[in-house]
């Protein structure tokens, strides 16, 4: 993904982007850039900017185009439209990059499932625009995505015109639907909280975490995760109890005990994450909020190298963590605020030419990055 912009939308009244491609020319922590866009970054602001609904809007596009997993604070009528504004609708507006092609799409919502508008480009040259409200296109090509026979009739609003393409043409091979709704089908946001597996994208329904690891034999390979990352030295097993599902519990001296109601919410937060990081290799765009909600400042640390090790996930975390901010981790220009409906990234939000050797959380602390 190349940029995103939001208007209208929950607290977004004024149009807010988050712009991927502002890529600076720094030589240390290469890897947090990836084919040219900013690959891994670091979202901070305040209490009630945004950050959180930043990433219902970001994942609006999967309960758009697919049927995977939704939000009911996405779905949510009440809030979906900005209270503040006059618009009765919000608009959301992706841009994407295939290899030397960018693709555009954007769309309006009078509602979580009411279309009103939708858009989709590829290099400047519109396949189709529809009006949901009238029921019909306004221009476009579609022989640009082999449909030009597709009688575009019958779209409620509720049905997204690339996905009834989608779903009903023969896509040839580097087609800009096909790269879409790949990309979009492999979307994940998740959130470190104890609210238990909540999540959006990636999957059509959750899985109990305890069961999942016993299932497939991942007890072990857990425990191994938790010592080398956190320096917790337990022991986690399966046992089985008549006439109940089987029980990963913490192996004690004198007894066992579930592993659910001893686990500390750090721990659990780590095995959402262990969870979910086995299906990392598959995800095109990773958003964690409050990725370190539970975490020692060197254990989110330590979460963030290893994120970094999916070179080809874009990945976007959400954090009140200060201490997080060093050029140690990551760079200036991953370091992202948002602050009165606006994200800039700390490159972008000082004169000072900053360096490798400066000390980022010391600036943030001091107000240098506040616009």
């Amino acid at each position: 993904m190349r940029k995103f912009s939001i208007l209208g939308y929950k607290n977004f009244k004024d149009e807010t982007t988050l712009d991927l491609t502002l890529v600076k020319d720094y030589r240390f922590n290469t890897e947090c850039v990836t084919n040219g866009l900013l690959g891994k970054v670091l979202v901070m602001g305040p209490n009630g900017s945004g950050k959180s609904n930043l990433g219902y809007a970001l994942f609006d596009i999967v309960y758009t185009l697919t049927d995977k997993q939704a939000s009911s604070l996405q779905a949510d009528k009440q809030s979906f439209i900005n209270g503040e504004g006059n618009s009765k609708s919000a608009f959301f507006k992706y841009e994407f990059q295939q290899v030397d092609h960018i693709i555009n799409y954007e769309y309006g919502k009078t509602g979580p499932y009411e279309l009103a508008y939708e858009k989709m480009s590829i290099d400047g040259k519109t396949i189709v625009e529809f009006d949901h409200k009238a029921n019909k296109v306004i221009s476009g090509d579609l022989s640009l995505v082999n449909s030009e026979k597709l009688i575009l009739s019958g779209q409620n609003g509720t049905l997204s015109v690339i996905r009834f393409i989608a779903n009903n043409t023969s896509q040839k091979e580097g087609s800009p639907v096909v790269f879409l709704m790949d990309f979009v089908n492999r979307m994940l946001y998740f959130k470190s909280t104890q609210e238990g597996n909540m999540f959006i994208g990636l999957e059509r329904s959750g899985d109990n975490l305890d069961s999942y690891l016993m299932r497939n034999d991942l007890v072990k390979d857990f425990e191994k995760f938790l010592k080398e990352n956190a320096e917790l030295d337990i022991t986690l097993d399966k046992i089985k109890v008549p006439g109940m599902p089987d029980m990963m519990v913490q192996k004690l001296k004198s007894k066992n005990i579930p592993f659910s109601s001893v686990a500390s919410s750090g721990t659990k937060a780590l095995e959402l994450f262990y969870y979910w990081s086995r299906r990392f290799d598959k995800v095109s765009f990773l958003f964690i909020d409050e990725f370190d909600a539970f975490y020692h400042f060197e254990l989110a640390e330590k979460i963030v190298r290893l994120l970094m090790r999916h070179e080809a996930t874009q990945i976007v975390l959400t954090s009140h963590n200060t201490s997080i901010v060093s050029n140690r981790v990551m760079r200036p220009d991953c370091y992202l605020q948002i602050r009165h409906g606006k994200i800039s990234s700390f490159s972008e939000s000082t004169d000072r030419e900053l360096r490798e050797g400066h000390n980022l959380e010391k600036m943030l602390r001091n107000g240098e990055f506040n616009e």
